[in-house]
């Protein structure tokens, strides 16, 4: 089993400097492509239901709900091509992809039975624990697709780590983000000092955006439980998905910096695509990209996914706190 590199003494902009982590244009093109089939298909597939104009812009080269299911085929032809080619990696790269795409599928097939509802904003109790249910068991029917081919595809790889880590991981690690003047803090402390802070002045941002209506009504009082635990489950959801299965799979065919970097564009682009405005939600989710490698970052460093999944929820707190309710 290979030994992976220590990549705590490099920021996310450092990694892409290291030569022994620079990945070849090869690389990043096939990334690249993968990641650009996974946004088309889950756009599209979100775009069967919430109507925007990234999904209309999808339309106009598939027309209609013939978008999605062209893509995923596109996934699998891919995944064949490099089977046949015999990239061993980049087919199960374009694999997992298909599988992440075919969960969307099984999510639409249970959902009916699943007696569970999205109502934004919120308007009772049960509003909230009903969209926490959806954004579980849509992580629950991805994952359900994704794990088995994980491991008929990756786990008895020569030379690679035989796992993936999605336990809470250890917070004692101490590594840089973006600074490289400042030491490495430990994540433990990282939360506290940088995270918490940031996600109570976003609180205060989001809540002036909406002239402090959810605070003056009373709502947010009465709805916050509900939106404890939708930003618990969808931060638990997103980074199952994108973090614990998607991250080491695009490091996996492109190496650390590649696979980071282009998760977190694929995070990116999620959000962008199923945002409103095309112009508008740009800038934000090129924010949320930048975020979402810094996450991958510590994900990766920590051995789990518990740092990411409370730092992702002190932001969706901030968030839900002024458009859920």
């Amino acid at each position: 089993m290979t030994t992976a590199p220590n990549t705590t003494q490099e920021t996310v902009f450092g990694l892409l400097r290291r030569d022994d982590l620079r990945a070849s244009i090869g690389q990043w093109a096939s990334l690249a492509l993968l990641t650009a089939i996974a946004w088309l298909g889950a756009t599209s597939f979100i775009g069967r239901y919430r109507r925007n104009q990234v999904a209309q812009l999808i339309e106009t080269l598939v027309p209609g709900e013939r978008a999605f299911p062209v893509v995923l085929g596109a996934a699998v032809v891919v995944a064949a091509i490099g089977l046949v080619l015999r990239r061993t990696r980049f087919a199960g790269a374009a694999t997992l992809v298909a599988g992440f795409l075919a969960g969307h599928l099984l999510y639409e097939l249970l959902y009916p039975y699943a007696g569970l509802r999205i109502r934004i904003p919120l308007t009772t109790i049960a509003d909230g624990f009903h969209f926490a249910g959806t954004r579980l068991l849509w992580a629950v029917c991805v994952a359900a697709v994704m794990l088995p081919l994980w491991y008929l595809t990756f786990a008895r790889a020569p030379g690679e780590p035989q796992h993936l880590t999605l336990g809470w991981g250890d917070w004692s690690v101490a590594a840089r983000d973006f600074s490289a003047k400042q030491p490495p803090q430990p994540y433990a402390r990282s939360l506290v000092s940088g995270y918490l802070l940031f996600a109570l002045i976003l609180l205060v941002l989001m809540q002036l955006s909406v002239a402090f209506r959810p605070l003056r009504s009373g709502a947010l009082l009465a709805l916050l439980v509900p939106i404890l635990v939708s930003a618990v489950a969808n931060a638990s959801a997103e980074e199952l998905i994108f973090r614990g299965l998607i991250q080491p799979t695009f490091i996996r065919l492109g190496g650390i910096a590649a696979g980071l970097w282009m998760q977190g564009a694929q995070f990116g682009l999620m959000h962008w695509g199923t945002s409103v405005g095309v112009l508008a939600a740009l800038p934000v989710s090129l924010a949320i990209g930048l975020g979402s490698v810094l996450w991958g970052k510590a994900a990766l460093e920590t051995g789990g996914l518990g740092w990411v999944i409370v730092a992702h929820a002190l932001i969706d707190v901030a968030v839900m706190a002024a458009y859920f309710v």
